[in-house]
């Protein structure tokens, strides 16, 4: 959670003879803020293993997907990775409000394609000072700090950084715009591409999709998407239906559920489809704001099943914005309607757009749609197609969600 009392730590962009403008850290947990000089771990290298290099890597950074993305195709090399990226601008008359902070080098650059240059990497990259005070603290802890827009990197998780494991990750919305990882992800994706001069990193806001519309996640947990019972690979796992997209992972309870390190925490409710039984859902918590990890989920507030504790989980619903599936209208907002299972408004020149949302544009058939690109495999949809429709004004095919 946020506190006035929060330090702010920085990342320092390197290699590049002129540092750019520091770039906060963000959120910490209370026993990183202690200046105590008892460093621990924090000040030694950490070796990075011995590995393959890649030959033509490339990586995907979803932010909602909470992934990093590493593939080869020249070697089959392909891998996914838990990430922390930045928190969710909450100001709003700020003018990346409602998007992740990682999301800063596309709203100055107006591109979605980086890169990490080989003579850019810090392999051991550990203090931190801080600009009003002058105090230090060693919070990148020894890792690699791999930059691909000035101060924006991939780096290590910040938190318990005195770990002779370099710290743990937490998994969500943490970070002031770094992507975080764990310590072991950080070094081995430092060594597959240390010795490649230049590696693309492509920026995303919605989760990364496969050409079958598969999303690209890390292993199955409470909460992920699924389309059968055994994509849910772990003890106890089914695949519950969701009305508004692709199922979701969960297992049966009577009162609470178990949870799984590095995962969000889970929570044991009535089944929205079969009040007289259990089901394990993910909750809503600080760092994942608005369930933004899940397609398709909602946050509500929700009673633990057959008692008075309550909590706010993520169960299935709409967004309710243009291009959201809606199974009713009141499913729809901000002046949207349902029409044929989509939400929508009327046009005839021009759609509104949200923060932190896919853009819209108005079609001949008089609605607004949800534009898509193809070649993210239509990521913006969910899962589903992406086809073409003609624009309002000029005709023009455009690309869009159903």
């Amino acid at each position: 959670m946020r506190s006035a009392s929060l330090i702010s730590l920085f990342c320092v962009a390197c290699g590049s003879g002129t540092p750019p403008a520091d770039l906060p850290i963000g959120d910490q947990l209370p026993d990183d803020l202690k200046a105590d000089g008892t460093w621990g771990a924090a000040l030694t290298c950490k070796p990075a293993p011995s590995l393959p290099s890649l030959i033509a890597p490339r990586i995907t950074v979803s932010l909602d997907g909470l992934t990093l993305h590493l593939v080869d195709p020249a070697s089959g090399y392909d891998k996914v990775f838990p990430i922390g990226p930045g928190a969710v601008e909450s100001n709003p008359t700020a003018a990346s409000f409602g998007e992740s902070h990682t999301w800063e080098p596309v709203i100055q650059t107006g591109k979605q394609d980086f890169a990490i240059h080989a003579s850019d990497i810090q392999p051991c990259k550990t203090w931190w000072t801080d600009p009003d005070t002058g105090a230090r603290s060693p919070v990148f802890a020894g890792l690699p700090f791999m930059p691909f827009y000035g101060g924006y990197a991939v780096h290590g998780p910040i938190d318990n950084f005195r770990a002779s494991n370099g710290g743990n990750l937490r998994r969500g919305f943490v970070s002031h715009g770094c992507v975080r990882m764990e310590a072991a992800d950080v070094l081995e994706i430092y060594a597959r591409i240390r010795s490649v001069s230049a590696t693309p990193v492509h920026l995303q806001r919605d989760p990364e999709r496969l050409s079958d519309g598969t999303r690209v996640d890390v292993a199955k947990w409470v909460g992920a998407e699924c389309d059968s019972d055994g994509d849910c690979d772990f003890p106890g796992g089914f695949c519950h239906a969701n009305a508004y997209g692709r199922g979701f992972c969960s297992m049966s309870c009577t009162a609470t559920c178990a949870d799984r390190a590095g995962q969000v925490p889970t929570f044991c409710v009535a089944d929205p489809d079969d009040a007289t039984r259990g089901i394990c859902v993910a909750k809503m918590i600080a760092q994942d704001q608005d369930c933004r990890q899940f397609g398709q989920m909602v946050a509500s507030t929700q009673n633990r099943f057959r008692q008075s504790v309550r909590a706010s989980v993520c169960l299935p619903g709409s967004r309710g914005w243009i291009g959201d599936p809606c199974l009713a209208g009141g499913d729809c907002k901000n002046g949207t309607s349902c029409t044929g299972g989509v939400c929508t408004e009327a046009c005839t020149r021009a759609c509104p757009d949200e923060p932190a949302r896919p853009g819209t544009f108005c079609a001949q058939s008089g609605g607004c749609a949800r534009a898509c690109t193809p070649s993210s495999n239509a990521s913006e949809c969910g899962g589903g197609s992406c086809v073409q429709l003609a624009h309002a004004v000029d005709g023009a095919l455009r690309f869009a969600c159903p």
